[in-house]
Formats: structure tokens, C-alpha cells, sequence
């Protein structure tokens, strides 16, 4: 047994806990950018809460809202200018993955004094490696579902190639991130399931991948657990305080889970697909799920068949055959998405029909996922899937 263990990011959670962003940001640098994805968190107050706190604290702040819900690349380089010409030395993430991810890629654009797409590892990217110059960020995070805030992994998207790579190194890193469980309760249904079905993607994935190892598995499994007993609650009773801190519990097991394990085949598709037709990433996933990890499960029969009892403790699992229990886990799965109404197709999340062109971005950048699946899958073997899930 051999692994290596890094999860460099400090963690504040529990409601509330945004009231601590200035005693935390003041630590990483003096002026800081809050990046954020629309004009929403200034509508509904939050931005001016941040920003008050953050000044209450001596830290001076600067604020960039155009970010997508897939953050582009241009994008990232408008604002990593505003950050070099206004001295930002320290980057926040608001939001969910999307500003997450942004600032991440921010933090090093500006910190390296370039372009983002310099260090994109695809065949338009520049592949430059990334150094300590990168800014540092403090994640604060609120949705419950990619799990950016305790990854090393940034994802952008280049408009113009149509690319969606996700990359990271030790140098990508959120410093600290702050989950405060409140700044959850208003999220939609429709971004609850879409995030929550997200969270219970990366667990599986670590959990089933190559590198999975003994402590991400732990990690997998609780996360799992989790979603299958409060996802559906969150979903339909999104002002339940137990139910968003448990969701944000098992998004971040998950995320430090990926981080160490990876993901596999179906968020490799998920990601080139996002490059492609700009989908919303979470029901993507919901509508390719089954059907890949139905493929993928006899490649490692006995981590999959745990996992609809993970699912659901009261699954029927004693004297049931190796290939009826991998049948129950997709069934669960299943059962899971139609409850909070993301049993959908690819065409009905507004995936195009050009699926070929998915699966060949797929192999052509996304090679770290696909190798990180004990299923083997080539071009066509994904285009047979997409179109099975279309």
C-alpha cells in the first residue's frame, strides 16, 4: 500500500462563519478581489455584507461580478488586468465552483503577470507551469457541490476552442475556505439537486478510481452516505439548516476526496461537453451518470456494489448475487435523480447532437480521467454512450 496524503486548505465551517471573512482574508494579503458570478450577491445584499466585513478588518476590496456560470477565459483575463492594475494581492471566491474556479485562475494570471490560457494543459493552451507567483485565495463557498474550495483543480473555459480542461498543481490551492451553511438556504431546487447530484459524482469517482486510496475512500463513503440521506430533504426543503450543513459536509468529504483520488470517465465527458455546449454541469452528469457508471461498474465490482447501500441503508443487500447488488447501486442512483427531478436526458439539459465531437474533446484533453478508470474507453465507446444517454 503506497499514497501520497496533501490538504494544505484551512477550513472554517458552521453557520455564521461568514462574520470571520476579515479576520481570515487579513491573514493572505491587504487589498482583495471578490470575484463573483453575476449581479446576483449585490442584489440580494451579500457582496455589501462581505465588503463591509473585509473593511471592518482593515482589508480594502474590489469587486468583480462577470463571471459565467462556466467562467471563460476572457473573462478571467479582464479581471486578473483589474487585479494588476488595482494592487489586489489576495483573491475571494464567491459563489459556487464557477467563482471559485475563476478566481483560482485569477489568482494566477495575475499573480504570474499573464494570461490564463498560457498555462491551460490542452493543444491551444500554453502548458507554462505554475509557480508560487500565483495569489493566494480564500474560498468562500455557497452551494453544495463542486468541492472547488478544498481542490487543487481550476476549470476554465476557453470560448474560442471551445476547451474546458481542469488543472491544478500545489500552487492552486484555495489558502482557507469559509462554509457557512446560511449562505446556502436560498438556493433553488433546481441548483440544490444540480450541485448535490455533482457532490455525489466526485465521491463515487474517488471512491471507484485508481488512485483511490484508504483515507479518500473514507472521505467517499461518508460523502455518499450523506447524499443519499439529506440531498432529497435540501432539495425539497431547501430552509433546512441541517439539511445545507449536511450537504456542505458532503461536499467538501467529497471534494478532499477527489483530490486525492481523482475522477474517472464521466466527469472527463462532463467537462469537454461544458467546453462544447455549455451545459450545466451537474445535470450533465444526472444524464450520463447511469449509463456510464453502468458500463464502468464490472471493472471494479466491489467498490460499486456498495454503493446502493451507501445510497440507502435500508436496501435489501443480504443473499443478493455480486450482479444483482451492482444492479441495486445503478437502480439507486437512479431512484436518487428522479427524486429531485434530474432523471433526464442529454437532449433535455440541452446537450447538442454532434456527441462525436464531445467524446473526441474528451480523448483529446481529458486523458488524466479517462486513465484514472479501471473501464477503458476510446472515442467511440463514449459516443456509444452519449448517444445511449441522448
Amino acid at each position: 500500500m503506497e499514497f501520497n496524503w496533501n490538504t494544505p486548505v484551512r477550513l472554517t465551517f458552521g453557520p455564521g462563519k461568514i462574520r470571520e471573512a476579515g479576520e481570515v482574508v487579513k491573514q493572505y494579503g491587504k487589498k482583495a478581489m471578490i470575484v463573483t458570478t453575476g449581479p446576483f450577491f449585490r442584489e440580494n445584499g451579500l457582496l455589501a455584507r462581505l465588503e463591509k466585513i473585509l473593511s471592518d478588518s482593515g482589508v480594502a476590496s474590489v469587486a468583480f461580478t462577470d463571471i459565467s456560470p462556466n467562467p471563460l477565459s476572457v473573462d478571467v483575463d479582464r479581471a486578473a488586468a483589474l487585479a494588476m492594475d488595482s494592487g489586489v494581492d489576495v483573491l475571494i471566491g464567491l459563489g459556487g465552483g464557477s467563482a471559485i474556479d475563476a478566481a483560482k485562475g485569477i489568482a494566477i494570471a495575475a499573480g504570474h503577470r499573464g494570461k490564463i490560457w498560457d498555462f491551460a494543459p490542452t493543444p491551444s493552451g500554453g502548458r507554462q507551469a505554475i509557480t508560487g507567483a500565483t495569489l493566494p485565495v480564500v474560498a468562500v463557498t455557497t452551494t453544495s457541490g463542486t468541492g472547488s474550495h478544498v481542490t487543487q483543480y481550476v476549470v476554465i473555459t476557453n470560448p474560442e476552442t471551445k476547451e474546458k480542461p481542469g488543472f491544478g498543481c500545489d500552487y492552486t490551492w484555495a489558502r482557507h475556505a469559509i462554509i457557512d451553511p446560511e449562505l446556502m438556504l436560498s438556493l433553488s431546487p433546481r441548483i440544490t439537486a444540480s450541485t448535490g447530484f455533482d457532490v455525489f459524482c466526485h465521491a463515487l469517482e474517488a471512491y471507484t478510481s485508481r488512485m483511490s486510496t484508504p483515507i479518500s475512500d473514507l472521505y467517499a463513503e461518508r460523502a455518499i452516505s450523506i447524499v443519499g440521506r439529506y440531498l432529497r430533504e435540501a432539495v425539497i426543503r431547501g430552509g433546512s439548516l441541517e439539511a445545507r450543513s449536511q450537504m456542505a459536509l458532503a461536499d467538501t468529504l467529497a471534494g478532499i476526496a477527489i483530490s486525492m483520488g481523482g475522477v474517472t470517465n464521466c466527469h472527463a465527458v462532463a467537462h469537454a461537453a461544458g467546453g462544447i455546449d455549455n451545459v450545466v454541469h451537474g445535470e450533465f452528469l444526472a444524464a450520463l451518470a447511469p449509463v456510464v457508471y453502468e458500463y464502468d461498474m464490472r471493472s471494479n465490482p466491489d467498490k460499486y456494489k456498495v454503493v446502493g447501500k451507501l445510497l440507502n441503508p435500508a436496501a435489501k443487500t443480504e443473499g443478493r448475487s455480486d450482479e444483482e447488488l451492482l444492479a441495486g447501486s445503478i437502480d439507486e442512483i437512479r431512484a436518487l435523480l428522479r427524486d429531485i427531478g434530474l432523471d433526464k436526458t442529454l437532449r433535455e439539459v440541452g446537450v447538442g447532437p454532434d456527441v462525436r465531437a464531445i467524446a473526441e474533446a474528451t480523448v483529446a484533453y481529458m486523458g488524466v480521467g479517462l486513465d484514472n478508470d479501471y473501464q477503458t474507453l476510446d472515442a467511440a465507446d463514449i459516443t456509444r454512450l452519449l448517444e445511449k444517454a441522448y
